[in-house]
């Protein structure tokens, strides 16, 4: 089977979403979820987890084109479990005055419990989905949009605005991937199409990361018109192993050369400019810095105490 056959495949289904479905190879060990609240300038962010799984057979689904042996050899780089490597599903909601901001819904309710937690994580944190008022689609897979329809076929956030790319919208549309189109369809109506450069609730700048799909985005948060250098990445990279080699890629990237292309570009920026980054996969709570050692990238999650669950940036 062919990559883009491999990826409609993958892409979404009702029994199984991309990395986090009941598919061959997952342990069925659910990770704890678990939420964080950070100060940021006159923003309140908070970072969710939608739960996740662990991956007993990352190789070849992880760097598909290099040996086993050097994939386990950057395993040991990275300090990662030579038996397995975990997947997180960390949701960001921005607050800002009234808005509750959320980026991605997480994996929705479904057969796999080990995922669909956020509106839960949501409420323990006293913000019922009720109140998101936005929600902006990084891209459109299943993991990052399934909890946009609730398992009676309702709208989970029911007063909610959604942003996406329209090159997103309109590739997934051409898919034969009726479940994608279903929740697409379900919230068109209040649906805005965003693009490079836009800036979303004078805090928001839009940022065009192709490669995972065509109309994937990445979001530079902002104070007062000037860059707080926190830059929410979505999928651009899944694991600290293509933080390590981002040339490697992933099977799930849609177009896999321009994949490797964007995730240089937005590593090489962030190490620069010394960037706190948010990553979707990356393991809980997916938020530090891209370092460098051995003049390779490294992944340095950010410091807090393990009780602390509120820090001011």
């Amino acid at each position: 089977m062919d990559r883009r056959n491999l990826l409609k495949t993958l892409a979404f289904s009702t029994a199984a979403i991309p990395l986090f479905g009941s598919s061959a190879g997952f342990i069925t060990k659910s990770l704890e979820p678990n939420a964080l609240q950070l100060k940021f300038g006159n923003l309140d962010l908070y970072l969710f987890s939608d739960g996740g799984n662990v991956l007993s057979d990352p190789f070849p689904l992880i760097a598909p084109k290099e040996t086993e042996e050097n994939f386990n050899k950057a395993r040991k780089e990275c300090y990662l479990d030579q038996q397995s490597i975990a997947f997180s599903l960390n949701i960001l909601l921005v607050k800002k005055d009234n808005q509750y901001i959320l980026f991605d819904t997480g994996n929705g309710l479904g057969k796999n419990k080990n995922v669909g937690r956020l509106i839960e994580q949501m409420q323990a944190s006293n913000i019922p989905a009720n109140l998101v008022t936005d929600i902006i689609i990084t891209h459109a897979h299943g993991d990052h949009i399934g909890g946009i329809i609730l398992p009676d076929g309702t709208l989970a956030f029911k007063n909610a605005k959604y942003y996406i790319s329209k090159t997103e919208f309109d590739f997934w549309m051409k898919e034969n991937n009726s479940t994608i189109k279903s929740i697409l369809n379900k919230i068109q109506i209040n649906l805005t199409f965003i693009k490079e450069n836009d800036t979303l609730f004078d805090c928001i700048k839009v940022e065009h990361t192709p490669g995972h799909t065509p109309g994937q985005l990445a979001f530079l948060i902002q104070q007062n018109g000037k860059n707080l250098h926190l830059k929410h990445i979505a999928d651009v990279v899944h694991s600290p192993i293509l933080v390590r080699y981002p040339e490697w890629g992933i099977k799930y990237d849609q177009d896999f050369d321009l994949a490797v292309k964007t995730r240089l570009n937005i590593l090489e920026e962030a190490y620069n400019k010394r960037q706190l980054v948010i990553a979707m996969h990356l393991p809980w709570p997916g938020i530090g810095y891209i370092g460098k050692r051995d003049n390779r990238y490294d992944w340095i999650p950010l410091s807090f105490g393990s009780n602390l669950k509120q820090i001011e940036l």
